[in-house]
């Protein structure tokens, strides 16, 4: 017999308190029910609501207009047995005692198959972290609803948490099943973040191949089923399983951006992907999305003159893309083509604060930090225009209240370059901190500013004091290394370095730091080789470590290798120290003018280089 949810509390409480097994008065009900009153009122709803699904009996005949028909009672799945069952489980999970309650509300959910009631057995395992059983839970919930996208939700998420891959492209796969048509494109794309936190990267995109294999083949196939594989095999590092997981995306959805943004972060590792981004960029419905990703790519290597061309292009069809506008201007920056940056930076000034501009356009006003980020520009142009106090007064806009550490670091700059260096360190010294971090970011902006001033041993005292300070930050300890190479301190040097690495085991810097330093100097090169190819491991393609490779194999006298290592690091980014190095090794070979040409080129581009200014120097070549 079906009972309504009201007469069975009361039925179920009548039990409870006349069970030999297990007495409870009703003080202690009241006492131990709290959340588990919410749990059962919410299951009796739930489970009323599944009895509502099905057919009403039919009426004996049509209501007559005098008469207002009333809805059919909705009786409670849930049983007086039943409800008995959950309070004892609610009791014992609030005791603490989350092993009974689990097996209690596996086995209810078993005995009448009802969802919620997995659902809640899953919950209180995760809750008691007790992550076997809440993954034996979400199985037999998924066994027995296999239509339950919760149930798939649920046990993707344990495997994940757990790190068991073999049994996870299943449910994964339901999920995608399950989900609406049209969204199962959104879902596939995803993927990949999703398995982001496996640790066995092969394993991850394995589970993604096998998750995505209806959609990757007719008649299902989408072009996002191969986006997601290709962005696996990336992760992977099996570069050409993912290009060709893009070529097929690409041939399917030419339009679609995520192959196109997939390419663009494996430039630097597979030379083909370049080439893929540029023959997508040269269709006429070529996604903006990747443009503007592939011309920051190109700011970021350096390619300044190449990414100013893409973000100009961009520009020239969608002109209310501010964000776009303050890019450009930090590109033209970099060019030393003041004027252009100042008018890129234009559409975006014509928004200040006050300003009815947007009331008067259609286009949409940059957001806060577009504008922050043109009034540094412009601070910088002032600058670079030798306009201190004008440069200043865009600091003043762009941190009224003063009390922002990096552009208060810019202002301090200012003020070394009027010679007025302890004016600067009190400037960063007093500024508030409004979090822990601050104090480290203050410490870093005034060793700058020592640098900037070529204070060096002043420079390095601040930071001994710091990682005394603070001994567990390794970017400090890392900082405090690298002026201790340009002080000689080379035992320091390389304690300081090896700590570092103990640290922060999988950040390449160190690595590449000490086995740079050892081949600059000629000594124990094999070491610097495994330090350096150790680098390499951690940061595949990355242009500077690729540089101190090439500069070790000069060292040891390759030369034909090392010319072919920095040619690839330089075009990968012309950077100028890439460069000095480069053309030394040109020079060393018979190749004095194109080594004369490459360095005049990188001075005109970044004239303050300290290891280009040296390079000139020693070869007698006037800038």
């Amino acid at each position: 017999m079906s009972l309504s949810f009201a007469n069975l509390f009361t039925l179920a409480s009548r039990t409870a308190a006349a069970s030999a097994t297990h007495r409870l008065s009703r003080s202690s009900i009241a006492a131990t029910l709290g959340a588990g009153t919410l749990a059962l009122c919410g299951l009796g709803t739930a489970f009323a609501q599944d009895n509502a699904a099905a057919p009403a009996p039919a009426a004996a005949s049509a209501p007559t207009a005098s008469v207002v028909a009333k809805p059919p009672v909705q009786n409670s799945l849930m049983d007086g047995a039943l409800f008995y069952q959950i309070l004892v489980a609610e009791v014992q999970s609030n005791a603490g005692d989350a092993g009974s309650a689990y097996q209690l509300y596996l086995e209810s959910a078993r005995r009448h198959q009802i969802s919620q009631l997995y659902q809640r057995a899953v919950e209180i395992a995760l809750r008691g972290r007790a992550g076997e059983q809440a993954l034996t839970a979400a199985k037999a919930w998924r066994q027995a609803m296999p239509q339950s996208k919760e149930a798939s939700e649920y046990t993707a998420q344990i495997l994940l948490a757990l790190g068991r891959t073999s049994d996870l492209a299943a449910p994964l796969r339901t999920l995608i099943q399950l989900t609406p048509t049209p969204q199962q494109p959104q879902v596939l794309a995803s993927l990949p973040r999703t398995v982001a936190r496996l640790n066995d990267k092969r394993a991850a995109a394995q589970v993604i191949d096998e998750a995505t294999q209806p959609w990757r083949q007719q008649p299902l196939e989408l072009a996002e089923g191969w986006s997601a594989s290709a962005e696996g095999w990336m992760q992977a590092k099996e570069y050409d399983k993912s290009m060709a997981a893009l070529e097929k995306a690409a041939a399917l959805k030419p339009s679609l951006p995520n192959p196109g943004l997939i390419a663009i972060d494996l430039m630097s590792l597979d030379p083909r992907a370049e080439q893929f981004v540029k023959q997508q960029l040269a269709r006429p419905d070529a996604p903006s999305l990747v443009r503007l990703a592939y011309g920051r790519k190109l700011a970021g290597t350096q390619r300044y003159a190449e990414s100013a061309e893409q973000l100009e292009q961009l520009l020239a069809t969608q002109p209310d893309q501010m964000g776009t506008w303050v890019t450009l201007a930090a590109v033209r920056l970099e060019l030393k083509q003041l004027d252009k940056a100042e008018a890129a930076l234009q559409p975006v000034l014509k928004y200040t604060p006050g300003s009815n501009q947007a009331a008067t356009t259609n286009a949409p006003a940059p957001d806060a930090n577009d504008i922050e980020q043109a009034y540094l520009l412009m601070s910088q142009i002032a600058e670079q225009r030798n306009q201190l106090a004008q440069s200043s007064t865009w600091l003043d806009r762009a941190d009224p209240k003063h009390e922002r550490i990096n552009i208060q670091a810019q202002r301090a700059r200012l003020l070394v370059k009027q010679g007025k260096i302890a004016d600067a360190r009190k400037l960063i010294r007093e500024l508030p901190e409004a979090e822990p971090r601050d104090a480290v970011m203050k410490i870093q902006a005034e060793a700058q500013l020592l640098r900037d001033a070529r204070q060096w041993e002043e420079a390095y005292k601040v930071l001994d004091e710091a990682t005394k300070r603070f001994p567990e930050d390794s970017d400090l300890l890392y900082d405090q290394a690298m002026l201790g190479e340009r002080l000689n301190k080379f035992t320091e040097m390389e304690a300081q370095l090896r700590k570092v690495m103990e640290m922060t085991p999988d950040n390449p810097n160190a690595f590449n730091a000490l086995g740079y330093s050892l081949a600059d100097r000629g000594v124990r090169l094999d070491e610097a080789r495994t330090l350096i190819k150790k680098a390499l491991e951690l940061r595949p393609g990355d242009a500077f470590i690729t540089d101190s490779l090439g500069w070790l194999e000069f060292r040891a006298g390759n030369g034909a290798e090392a010319l072919r290592i920095l040619n690839e690091a330089y075009q990968s980014r012309p950077d100028p120290e890439i460069a000095a190095h480069l053309g030394e090794v040109l020079w060393s070979q018979g190749k004095q003018d194109q080594a004369r040409q490459l360095w005049l080129d990188s001075a005109k581009r970044e004239p303050d280089n300290d290891t280009l200014k040296e390079t000139l120097t020693r070869f007698k070549i006037k800038p």
